[in-house]
């Protein structure tokens, strides 16, 4: 195949990560990804003689400082509720590859901050999400882009706005980073008109892509419509075969899952599983490929930015003057001198767990030490719950074990409310050995991950996990659920199987027994733990391989269309050939009979059919 010169990229995200620059916004792990992802694919490209060009398409919220970026002088229009308006226009470059391109109109984002990304209220999400999606895709048709990489069903709506003979001529593929947002609204008493409301043809559209028990469900539509046009499904875990990862489960309905709990557990049929599709069988039609999220190399253990002295002077700076750290004495060690380490170096790793532990508990640590650590969101996913229901338990059974917990609750959720004052009973009930704190700081959370010996990361369901590669890069070794990408780890960490979540006595047996393993091969067998410490670390979790199948997704798109365009052509000159061949053979069809999946031959054969009758 001859070598693409450029490909034009047009990348929709809700989230873009790259806060720091004062124009980007994160609430999870898509907006990691897309910080990291542009430059990764980039690379991956220039290592096969392609020039690649990213635009990175994104709302533009209401914090952003909107002098600071270039208006386009040609606004997009929108249609809402038969009212066409203009949504503005602003980008801001990157490097001479990227450049973020920002959607603006004040009715629909003026509400926006750097706390509030998504809105609560349905009603206005399913205009928000349709009008942003409207105006990206009137960008994207008036500039020349080669392919369109959308990301989870908030800009998923894009290919419909876009509409079928453009992508005839330009693919579009949607990676989706957690099933469990769908973009469900209520269909009212006519589904078809709702959709008339966004711009598009109800009665066209809504029963076939849109309508999933009689609500409207953005996703579904965006997966149809993608496959339809000749795009791709992607998600964050597994491989190109969904054998494996968050891809496999996508493609689980309700009564695989309930096989598999009961394969795991033959003697007590499951009372409650989770289904991670949540109900959408469109994967079964459509497929899905694993493409695994990978890691910047700043977040392995010998880079690391916070374990630098001067990257913690100058955040220090940057607040103000402020102390990073509680404990004086920690902070004076850290700001002074560096404590990066390697696989060679664990000794490193040792003096940022004494530090740890006199930051969280104002003392040196006495013998030997297991410290537990748990970094994340207090939300249901994160089923932090059952680490709050085992630690007495645990800390009963191991008196050298330490917990370190810092986990923030959104805010408003009343179970995420209790959870938070259950680590708090926990911390002043055991003080010298349960720390938790609901403040996140990332100097404090990087110290909880380089200076712990495990991280716990039980999570219900987890598409790809971004934590346990960050564990795993600084030594620190996941005990968690085998769920999702979280499988990507399991051949250095302690990962338990459990389905039925109606049995939270099982899987807090199961859950205990797994920590129990992981603590007493570490006071037991240090070289043992030691050895897997090291063997995390040199895990595989770069975006190398990622990356590159990227470009060949891209590249996939590009060619398929090439072969749509000439398919024709060549289905005719067999036409004519076969005309030619009964013409001078008539005896030629009465012999040739052929069983292949070949396009040719089977046009071969309609051809010799229509001959004989």
């Amino acid at each position: 195949m001859a070598k693409t010169k450029k490909i034009r990229l047009a990348m929709p995200s809700w989230e873009i990560g790259r806060v720091g620059s004062g124009f980007g916004a994160k609430a999870g792990g898509l907006g990691s990804v897309i910080q990291e992802l542009p430059e990764e694919l980039v690379k991956a490209a220039s290592a096969r003689d392609i020039r690649l060009e990213i635009e990175i398409l994104t709302p533009c919220f209401g914090h952003y400082d909107r002098s600071k970026l270039d208006l386009d002088p040609l606004p997009v229009k929108v249609n809402l509720d038969k009212n066409v308006f203009d949504f503005s226009v602003y980008r801001r470059a990157v490097d001479e590859n990227i450049s973020i391109v920002y959607f603006w109109d004040d009715k629909q984002l003026g509400w926006t901050n750097n706390q509030s990304l998504y809105p609560e209220d349905p009603e206005m999400g399913f205009k928000l999400y349709a009008t942003v999606s409207q105006a990206m895709a009137g960008y994207i048709k008036r500039n020349r882009f080669n392919s369109v990489h959308g990301h989870d069903y908030h800009v998923g709506i894009i290919p419909f706005y876009l509409g079928r003979e453009y992508l005839q001529k330009i693919p579009f593929h949607l990676t989706i980073h957690n099933a469990t947002y769908q973009g469900i609204f209520a269909a009212g008493h006519d589904g078809p008109a709702e959709i008339d409301r966004i711009g598009l043809p109800g009665n066209e559209l809504y029963d076939r892509y849109f309508n999933l028990n009689n609500s409207i469900n953005f996703l579904r539509a965006t997966v149809l419509f993608t496959h339809e046009t000749g795009g791709k499904i992607t998600t964050v875990s597994g491989d190109l075969q969904a054998s494996w990862g968050y891809a496999s489960e996508l493609l689980m309905n309700h009564d695989d899952v309930i096989a598999r709990a009961l394969e795991l557990n033959p003697e007590k049929k499951p009372g409650e599983v989770f289904v991670p599709n949540c109900g959408l069988d469109a994967f079964q039609e459509t497929g899905v490929l694993g493409i695994t999220n990978g890691l910047a190399s700043f977040n392995r253990a010998e880079n690391i930015p916070e374990l630098q002295a001067q990257v913690l002077r100058e955040i220090k700076k940057a607040q103000g003057g402020r102390n990073l750290f509680n404990n004086s004495s920690v902070e004076k060690i850290l700001l002074q001198k560096d404590h990066n380490f390697t696989p060679a170096k664990l000794k490193t790793k040792e003096e940022l767990k004494k530090l740890l532990h006199m930051e969280l508990f104002n003392s040196e640590p006495d013998g030997d030490l297991v410290i537990l650590s748990a970094v994340g969101r207090l939300v249901s996913q994160k089923n932090f719950e059952i680490i709050a229901s085992t630690a007495e338990r645990i800390l009963k059974s191991f008196p050298s074990v330490k917990y370190a917990i810092l986990a923030t609750p959104p805010g408003g959720d009343r179970n995420a409310q209790g959870l938070r004052n259950e680590f708090k009973r926990l911390s002043k009930s055991y003080p010298e050995s349960f720390f938790y704190g609901d403040e996140f700081s990332q100097p404090l959370s990087r110290l909880i991950l380089a200076g712990s010996d495990f991280a716990l990361i039980p999570s219900r369901f987890e598409p790809c996990g971004l934590v346990d590669y960050e564990a795993c890069a600084l030594g620190t070794i996941v005990i968690g659920r085998k769920t999702g990408g979280l499988s990507k780890v399991e051949c250095c960490s302690y990962l338990y199987e459990w389905l039925d979540i109606g049995d939270r006595y099982g899987e807090e047996e199961a859950f205990y027994r797994v920590i129990e393993e992981a603590v007493n091969t570490k006071l037991l067998t240090p070289a043992r733990h030691n050895k897997l410490a090291r063997s995390a670390m040199t895990l595989d979790s770069g975006w190398e391989k990622s990356a590159s199948l990227y470009i060949d997704l891209y590249l996939y798109g590009l060619l398929l269309r090439a072969w749509h365009s000439r398919k024709n052509t060549i289905l005719k000159q067999v036409d004519r050939y076969a005309e030619a061949l009964f013409e001078k053979y008539p005896f030629f069809p009465d012999f040739y009979r052929i069983n292949s999946e070949d396009l040719l031959e089977k046009r071969m054969e309609q051809a010799v059919s229509k001959q004989i009758k």
